[in-house]
Formats: structure tokens, C-alpha cells, sequence
């Protein structure tokens, strides 16, 4: 059996000098599996920057049969390994594989569709033409759309409002948290069609209804907040079946810690309200007990924020990866999370974990205007589950 298929020339793409990426070998893993291994290095690269790369594989025709997507940050002269199962009846020893690099502008949005799980990243040309492509039945129950938020730079989050506390009564003053690199958070709050498909559970509704009455330690599994998910949760399938259509480590796909989608859902607003300083106009944004009839909606029916995510204020609660905590109880993992946004908070109350985006079930209608502010906040116990929580799903690229 041959091991290395015949590689053709790189296309590269994106602007500025052309970065190279070479298939040194690609090699069936055991004769008794039928994952394969593409070994790859990459020269050319300019420091700190972040490339995509995509293989597609063509028959002895020319015809492409498969596209692969490895998610790994490249760097000069880096050796990577992606993965790739090929389709039923075709030998990999009878394909060309040919390396395509994205970067930069055409990896704002990543689309995972939740039947073949494959991964690929689009463009965007305007905010608004990618939410009327997006707010759609197929990307809502089918596929998961996630919006490429970037890194290398801080954002503001937090507030100055001594009356506008949490539940637990726990200051959140205006500060600066740092994000090291891209990440990437999902349009909508993971809705029922969604669910059914990660978990192959046909006997949830395929809707484009949220999907509550799922505890944190489902989404995540029960090993805390700073073990990766486990394999048998939503985020740990969801990691694994992308991973066996060779896209990334099977690592990744998680929830965001608080400042992470505090910072997707401001959209780098930082009025007190996601639509401005006061209440007036609160209802073409979001669902609260006096516009919703005290009912929950299906996503993607009010505006989205400027990040073109949708639900970030109102109709469910979002449990987020953080344990809750107590005022001024921790200040040292707060600092470290403001230093870099992807570290959990894990001290705290031994079982609750943070919600946010306060949902209308919640909400005693807009004259507080609490549950609508960008950084309202309460908690649940890990194993608990409620009909008006739900979650949004972030993937970190290692």
C-alpha cells in the first residue's frame, strides 16, 4: 500500500507574501482504521499571525471528494499532523491532496455542519448581509455558526452602577480584560435542532428553540471547570466527531468564561444598555416577560449585536464555564482572568456556575433594567436544570 500521496502545488491565499505549507508524508494510521495522517510543515509565515489550512482532496479525475480543515495557529517552520477519514469507497492512496491557506478577512465566521461535521471558515463582505445569510432554519438546526472575535488586544467589560448588582451582590467595575488571540463564539444560544444532532438524540424536537433543561454538568461533564469537557458531554462529542473529520486536536469547542461572553455580547459597546444608555428601544432587541408573553422564543428573533449574535440579552439565561463567587472573595482570579480571558474562574461556591444574558423568565419586565444590562449576572448548581437556561458555544483555536 502506498503511504504518501502524490502532493500538489500550493495555492495560497490572502493577501501580502504567500506563506508555504509542504506535505511531507501522508500515512494510514493502522491497517485496521481508516483515519489517516497528513504530516505538513509551514515556512514563510510572518510572527503572530494566523493561518487556516485547507485540504482538499481530488480523485484521479480532478474531481474534489473531500475538504479537511486543520484549525491549528501555523507558525514558521512548525511540523503539523490533521487528520482525515475519507468517504466510504475511496482509497487515499488514489487521491492528490492539495494544501490551501486562508488568512486574515476570510475566517470570520466558522461553520460546523452538524451531519457530516466539517469544519469550514467564510468572509465577511458586511455585517448585515452575514446575518441575513445566517438567521436562517439550516444554520440554526443543522449547522453551528461562530463569529470570529480578535485577539492580541484588551476590551472594556464591566460597570460602574452601585445599583445594579447580582444576586449574589458582587461588584463588576469598568476594567480592561486582555484577549491573547482569536476566538470564536456561536451566533445563537445552541438551539434544540442543534442539540439533537451533537447528541444524536432524536427524541429532542428538531427546532430552532433554545435548548434548556441542560445542566452545566451535561454541556461539560463533572470533572470542573478546568478539565477539558468530557467525552461523552455536548462539547466533548461536538470536539470529538470534528476531530475525526480531521479538524483540529479534538480540543476547543467549550463554553466561554464569563469575560469571554461578556465581550462577544457587549460587541465593543460600552453604553450601559447593548443598544445605548437608556431602556427606550429595549424591545427590538431583546425578549422580556412584557414583550414575550412571558414565553420563550426561537433564537435569532430580535436584532442582533454589532458581532452579528443574537439573544445576548434576554429570552434565556446562558450558563457560562465560571464557578460563581462571592464579593471581593476572588481577586486573584479575577486579575488572572482580565490578564487573559481564557482562564476559568474555579473558586468560589462549591456548586454554582455563572449565567448570563438574563432571559424573560426571568425578568420582572424593564423597569429596573437590570436583566437587560450587558453584564447582569446570577448562578445555578452545576447539576442543575432549568426550562429558561440555556448555552452558547465558544471554540478557543490552541
Amino acid at each position: 500500500m502506498k503511504k504518501i500521496l502524490m502532493v500538489a502545488a500550493l495555492a495560497a491565499m490572502g493577501a501580502g507574501a504567500a506563506p508555504v505549507v509542504e506535505i511531507t508524508s501522508v500515512q494510514q494510521q493502522y491497517p485496521w482504521t481508516n483515519t489517516v495522517d497528513i504530516t505538513y510543515t509551514s515556512t514563510g509565515i510572518a510572527e503572530e499571525n494566523t493561518y487556516y489550512v485547507v485540504f482538499k482532496a481530488q480523485d484521479s479525475a480532478g474531481k474534489e471528494i473531500d475538504v479537511i480543515t486543520n484549525a491549528l495557529k501555523v507558525s514558521q517552520g512548525s511540523t503539523w499532523v490533521a487528520q482525515w477519514q475519507p468517504p466510504f469507497n475511496v482509497r487515499y492512496e488514489n487521491c492528490t491532496m492539495t494544501p490551501y491557506v486562508y488568512k486574515g478577512g476570510q475566517d470570520d465566521y466558522m461553520i460546523v455542519d452538524l451531519e457530516t461535521w466539517k469544519v469550514a471558515f467564510e468572509g465577511m463582505s458586511t455585517q448585515d448581509a452575514s446575518n441575513e445569510k445566517y438567521n436562517t432554519n439550516e444554520y440554526k438546526t443543522k449547522k453551528l455558526v461562530l463569529r470570529k472575535i480578535a485577539g492580541d488586544k484588551s476590551y472594556t467589560i464591566g460597570h460602574n452602577n452601585p445599583s445594579a448588582t447580582s444576586s449574589d451582590n458582587r461588584p463588576n467595575t469598568v476594567h480592561q480584560c486582555f484577549v491573547p488571540r482569536d476566538y470564536y463564539e456561536a451566533i445563537f444560544i445552541c438551539t434544540r435542532g442543534q442539540y439533537r444532532r451533537i447528541m444524536n438524540d432524536t427524541s429532542i424536537a428538531d427546532s430552532e428553540m433554545p435548548m434548556g433543561d441542560v445542566s452545566w454538568n451535561t454541556i461539560r461533564g463533572s470533572a470542573g471547570v478546568t478539565a477539558d469537557p468530557s467525552e461523552t458531554c455536548v462539547l466533548g462529542l461536538l470536539n470529538s466527531k470534528t476531530k475525526s473529520n480531521g479538524f483540529g486536536s479534538g480540543r476547543g469547542f467549550d463554553l466561554p468564561t464569563e469575560s469571554m461572553w461578556e465581550i462577544a455580547a457587549r460587541a465593543g459597546v460600552e453604553t450601559r444598555y447593548l443598544w445605548g444608555d437608556t431602556t427606550s428601544g429595549y424591545s427590538d432587541w431583546c425578549w422580556a416577560m412584557d414583550n414575550s408573553g412571558k414565553a420563550i422564543k426561537p433564537v435569532g428573533g430580535k436584532k442582533p449585536n454589532n458581532w452579528g449574535l443574537y439573544d445576548v440579552n434576554g429570552n434565556v439565561d446562558e450558563i457560562v464555564r465560571d464557578v460563581a463567587r462571592n464579593s471581593g472573595a476572588d481577586l486573584a482570579a479575577e486579575t488572572a482572568q482580565a490578564q487573559n480571558v481564557f482562564i476559568p474562574i474555579s473558586q468560589g461556591k462549591s456548586t454554582g456556575r455563572v449565567l448570563r444574558g438574563l432571559g424573560g423568565a426571568n425578568c420582572d419586565g424593564i423597569d429596573s433594567g437590570w436583566y437587560q444590562l450587558s453584564i447582569s449576572w446570577h448562578a445555578a448548581g452545576a447539576s442543575s436544570t432549568w426550562g429558561h437556561v440555556g448555552f452558547r458555544i465558544a471554540y478557543i483555536p490552541e
